[in-house]
């Protein structure tokens, strides 16, 4: 008796749709931009200050970063939609770069975490599965 079931079992199949991993790098690295943005608006009309970073500098500081992380997020969505994983990786580490120039320890542990992401079994899977 034949039993089927939702999860591909087979080989062939293992990688097709994106995986929940991949999805989160997605999600971690949009919200970064957004997180940039805010800190920007923050830092630019909102008075704020953190670790000797305040005002237009700091307000400078940040709207660089985001076009950064904008520009890497760039290259990840398209290393996804290409399943080109070396490319995700130096996008990853492009990212790291611009948290390092920036001084973000937010952007490190979103650059950390997605660099380990793309290393799990499933993100692996995707980026292998060739259609045909």
């Amino acid at each position: 008796m034949t039993t089927f079931s939702n999860t591909p079992e087979t080989s062939s199949e293992t990688g097709r749709e994106k995986p929940l991993t991949l999805r989160v790098i997605f999600i971690l690295n949009a919200l970064k931009v957004l997180l940039t943005i805010g800190f920007f608006a923050a830092f630019k009309w909102g008075g704020f200050a953190l670790h000797g970073l305040a005002g237009d500098s700091a307000a400078q500081l940040m709207l660089v970063a985001a076009a950064g992380y904008a520009a890497a997020f760039v290259l990840i969505v398209s290393s996804i939609l290409n399943r080109q994983i070396r490319w995700i990786r130096a996008a990853i580490t492009l990212d790291l770069l611009i948290s390092i120039a920036a001084g973000g320890p937010i952007g490190y542990v979103i650059a950390a975490v997605s660099m380990g992401l793309t290393f799990s079994v499933p993100v692996r899977a995707y980026f292998a599965y060739r259609q045909g």
